[in-house]
């Protein structure tokens, strides 16, 4: 297993807890840290032991809590400002980074149901990492607490299901802070989870909510108070872990398939998506007789 210095890689049963782990710059999101995340990723996506996976934030030196408060600005400041790139860290980041060859990464047996969804992964985008993220065949949790914001909110809204804690800063300072929007899809993001009008509001205003508001209006699936949140998210993931993966892989590529897909498409694919579950080798260990038999 490579050693990361931006984040921390926890695996645990069934599922696995990956850390961003930059305290000291509100775990902003450099170079070498997305470096290694697009490395974790690929080791997740092939360990077949592994059916969901945990995005949390290390807290603060002082110790308060702390999601991602997006991209490092200063190491941006420098990319963008005609410097030649191989004379920054970030660079040197790059070249540190670790390797990806399939060597170091277990590799997962073959599957038609995999196959089936891998048809389904969109070709290119600006932020890859945070696509490679939502199009995972594992089901990805963002826990977060403490300031979620801009690409954190991005990386938040990548995942399949967020888990807040009560004292969460939920925001996006784009267009407040750059002028910009997120370069990963975050404003589109959002309006798929709270609706097109509010996220307009939060993307245009830089309004700053908690996790009981987040909880409301949709952004976060559950809210818990800020000492059992990661347990929560961890409790949810581990019976996730527990399912039958070629089950779960097929759930979540037909319910990602409305993001996409008109209405007919979506139930054809959701036909082929149950006649190619029945073929897979392990079927006859489910089904009717499982549920009869644990009666």
């Amino acid at each position: 297993m490579a050693v990361y210095e931006t984040i921390k890689y926890q695996k645990e049963d069934g599922f696995c807890v990956i850390t961003l782990n930059r305290p000291k710059s509100l775990n902003a999101l450099n170079v070498k840290m997305w470096s290694e995340l697009d490395h974790v990723l690929n080791v997740v996506d092939n360990d077949d032991e592994i059916k969901a996976f945990i995005f949390t934030g290390a807290p603060r030196p002082d110790g308060r809590p702390c999601f991602c408060t997006g991209a490092d600005i200063k190491e941006m400041s420098v990319l963008m400002s005609g410097d030649q790139f191989a004379e920054t860290e970030s660079a040197q980041a790059v070249q540190d980074a670790p390797d990806t060859p399939s060597a170091q990464v277990p590799t997962a047996q073959p599957s038609t149901v995999k196959t089936f969804w891998s048809l389904r992964q969109p070709k290119g985008a600006i932020v890859p990492t945070f696509e490679k993220i939502t199009w995972s065949p594992k089901i990805s949790v963002a826990a977060i607490d403490g300031i979620c914001t801009a690409g954190g909110t991005e990386l938040a809204l990548a995942c399949d299901i967020i888990i807040a804690s009560e004292t969460a800063q939920v925001s996006d300072m784009h267009v407040k802070n750059l002028g910009w929007i997120g370069g990963a899809a975050g404003s589109a993001n959002m309006a798929w989870r709270v609706g097109v009008s509010k996220a307009i509001e939060l993307c245009c205003t830089g309004d700053v909510i908690d996790g009981k508001e987040a909880h409301r209006i949709g952004f976060a699936n559950q809210v818990w108070p800020p000492d059992q949140y990661l347990e929560k998210a961890k409790e949810l993931a581990k019976k996730i872990g527990g399912m039958r993966q070629a089950a779960v892989i097929m759930t979540k590529a037909t319910c990602r398939s409305v993001q996409d897909m008109d209405r007919k498409s979506t139930l054809h694919y959701c036909d082929d998506g149950f006649s190619i579950l029945l073929s897979e080798q392990d079927t006859a260990d489910f089904g009717p007789q499982r549920w009869v038999d644990q009666r």
